[in-house]
Formats: structure tokens, C-alpha cells, sequence
């Protein structure tokens, strides 16, 4: 594994503290002073400031991971396509796409290696909220943008997002849902007749995706993965009570 995923991993930080560390002279491995990139594994002696750091074994690790366009959310594909997995090398654990995204769209996922969580944020009842940018081909006006916040009848049923805002920029719109069903929002704006040019997650519950680049992937911080568990717990808690 390269050090600073290794680093990354060991002291939850994001990669790029991690190559800071690295080119300030604050690594040492096998009692050396590191002055590149090297790769690491669990014989090495890793040192930071002179305390030594090691991946706990059975860590739970929580990803969030700006996905590319034309890049799959699995682990694997049949027709040979770059893969989001193809973005966690070095990771002995089997990781897991959160929030799964189509070939075409882009922006945050979700990347775990804890299966309960997992099941947590994508089981359809527990309803997380997710928000994306949308670009399209024609401005929507006012009166079509009302019409779309009441929502419409799909072939798999009804649907309607819970906001529906247009930003500055006339053909952008921000929407959010939390609803799961497969290409839920082309489907949604082609019943319209409005075709998408870009369709970009920005968020999961609280979880942002900020100023991430495509590809990119940072730990989550304690308080996002608590914050995404009471989200689903508290509406959980909805589904089976109200």
C-alpha cells in the first residue's frame, strides 16, 4: 500500500495531510527519514513525529469518493469499464458503493467496508436524503418547475422529489430525494420532456461533497458517519411508528 494511504488510513486523515506529513520530513519508515512515495506493508515500522502508527486490523472504513463519469459503482463489470474500485487499490478490504449512481452521472458515493452501514443508507424504507445538481438542455420556467414539485406518475409508480429549487445559473436546478429507485430523476425529467445534460450528486444526508475533484476520496470525519446513522435510524423510526 502507498504510504499515504496507509497514513491516511492509520491516523484517519485525508490523503493530502497525508503527503504533507510525507514531504515535511514527519514520516519515517524503518527508521528513516521518507523523502517519497514508497510503498508500505504490515512488516514496516511507520513513525510520525516519532510515535509509531499501524492500520488497526477490522478498522471500519468510511470513504467519501467523488465518482467520475463514465465510471461504474460496483466492484466489478462485466464489459470491462473502469470501476470505482479501480480508484481504492491497496485496500485488502472489500469495499461497498453507497448510493449507487448510473454510468453517466457524477459526484458523491458513499465507499465502505462496513455492511451493515451499508444496508443502512441504501434500504429504500430508511429514506436518506440525497441532493444533486442537475443541468438542462432548455430553462425550466415557473410554471413547469411547480408542476414538477408536485410530482408524477411513473411506470414503477409515483414519484415526487422532495425540492426542486433552480439555482443562479437559468438551466441549473438543485433537487433532493430519498427515494432509491433505479435512474429515478432521467426518468422524472424526460416525463417533462427535459433532457439532462449533467447530473451531479453533491450530497448524502449531511455529507457533502464540497470541493472534491473527480476520482478523489477523503475518510469521513466521525461526526458524518454519526450523522448519516441518526438519519436513517430517525427515519426508520417514521416508517415503523408514523
Amino acid at each position: 500500500m502507498r504510504i499515504n494511504r496507509y497514513l491516511a488510513q492509520a491516523l484517519n486523515i485525508s490523503r493530502r495531510k497525508a503527503d504533507e506529513l510525507v514531504k515535511d520530513g514527519r514520516v519515517k519508515l524503518n527508521g528513516k527519514v521518507l523523502k517519497d512515495f514508497v510503498d508500505v506493508d504490515e512488516n514496516d515500522t511507520v513513525e510520525v513525529d516519532g510515535e509509531s502508527v499501524r492500520i488497526e486490523k477490522g478498522k471500519k472504513l468510511y470513504f467519501a469518493f467523488y465518482k467520475p463519469p463514465f465510471v461504474v459503482s460496483s466492484t466489478k463489470d462485466s464489459e470491462g469499464r473502469r470501476t470505482v474500485c479501480d480508484f481504492f487499490k491497496g485496500f485488502e478490504q472489500k469495499l461497498i458503493c453507497v448510493g449507487r449512481l448510473d454510468y453517466l452521472s457524477e459526484g458523491l458515493l458513499i465507499v465502505t467496508n462496513d455492511g451493515k452501514f451499508a444496508n443502512l443508507l441504501m434500504h429504500p424504507k430508511y429514506k436518506v436524503r440525497k441532493t444533486y445538481l442537475i443541468k438542462t438542455r432548455d430553462v425550466i420556467g415557473a410554471d413547469l418547475l411547480k408542476r414538477m414539485s408536485k410530482g408524477i406518475e411513473l411506470e414503477d409508480g409515483y414519484f415526487k422529489p422532495l425540492t426542486i429549487k433552480k439555482t443562479k445559473n437559468p438551466n441549473w436546478v438543485v433537487v433532493s430525494i430519498d427515494s432509491g429507485r433505479n435512474r429515478i430523476l432521467r426518468r422524472f425529467f424526460k416525463a417533462f420532456n427535459i433532457g439532462i445534460l449533467k447530473l451531479k450528486r453533491i450530497a448524502i444526508g449531511d455529507v457533502e461533497l464540497g470541493s472534491m475533484k473527480e476520482g478523489e476520496y477523503r475518510e469521513l470525519e466521525k461526526r458524518e458517519v454519526e450523522s448519516l446513522k441518526k438519519l436513517a435510524f430517525r427515519n426508520r423510526g417514521r416508517v415503523a411508528f408514523g
